[in-house]
């Protein structure tokens, strides 16, 4: 079957000899002007603020590539809060000036943002002081992480499994998981830089994210698959994203079984 419209995705913005030029004057453009590079804040959510942790020594990077792999059947405990935190941090957290984290960012702009929905049930989430402790387990909703902050921005109190199933289809593959991840890219911050080749490389800094929760979720312990089926416009309705912006990616962690 042919999909004309991949092409032609790939060659509108394809770089060559001829476009290089004007590509190359924007850019110079773009660098005289001050660019946003901070993270993304909710503010007037509340907010969950995630436990902070040092780097550790152990497992090896080896060790975490040679083991990380795919599995159909994930444990359906709940991560407990240190372990979202430690997972997060590591994987997309803020750790230099201008918001850089561990994730390779076309012109340091940081145009990704995560979305967590958590639990996969239809019980609302409680509201106590409990969900702010270490061991407990990660509260349930949809949320947004704030990377600069360390936090979670709770945006809803339920995550419907069944319709968030729905809007994911190739998460039916897998049984068990207790967290899915949703990659957005904020095309309007680096098409300012990029143009037309915007789209690119937030497609390209969407795998750099997604292959590290996979391996700080080796490390801890924990799953992390990523899933290419899922309906990106209904998606972006149910998070109230922003037009310019593109559901990229989504992946589902848990334990191990």
């Amino acid at each position: 079957m042919a999909f004309p419209e991949i092409d032609s995705l790939l060659r509108l913005t394809e770089l060559t000899r001829a476009n290089l030029p004007a590509l190359t004057e924007q850019i110079d453009e773009f660098a005289q002007r001050t660019s946003e590079t901070e993270p993304r804040h909710y503010a007037g959510y509340r907010q969950i603020p995630l436990p902070r942790f040092r780097p550790r020594w152990w497992p090896s990077l080896d060790r975490v590539l040679r083991t990380r792999r795919w599995q159909q059947e994930l444990s359906t405990r709940p991560l407990q809060l240190g372990e979202l935190g430690r997972l997060l941090q590591l994987s997309h957290g803020v750790c230099a000036p201008g918001g850089r984290g561990p994730t390779p960012s076309a012109g340091g702009l940081n145009g990704l943002e995560l979305y967590v929905v958590s639990g996969w049930t239809r019980e609302p989430a409680t509201n106590t002081e409990s969900l702010l402790t270490r061991h407990a387990p990660c509260p349930q909703g949809v949320f947004h992480y704030d990377r600069e902050g360390h936090s979670l921005a709770q945006l809803s109190l339920v995550a419907d499994e069944a319709l968030w199933r729905e809007l994911v289809p190739s998460s039916r593959m897998l049984s068990g998981g207790r967290v899915l991840w949703i990659v957005v890219g904020d095309v309007t911050r680096v098409k300012a830089k990029y143009g037309v080749r915007a789209e690119r490389f937030l497609l390209l800094e969407a795998g750099h994210l997604m292959q590290n929760l996979c391996l700080v979720s080796t490390s801890l312990g924990l799953v992390t698959i990523p899933l290419g089926g899922f309906l990106e416009g209904e998606i972006a309705r149910e998070l109230q994203l922003l037009g310019t912006d593109r559901v990229l990616y989504c992946g589902v962690c848990g334990s191990q079984p």
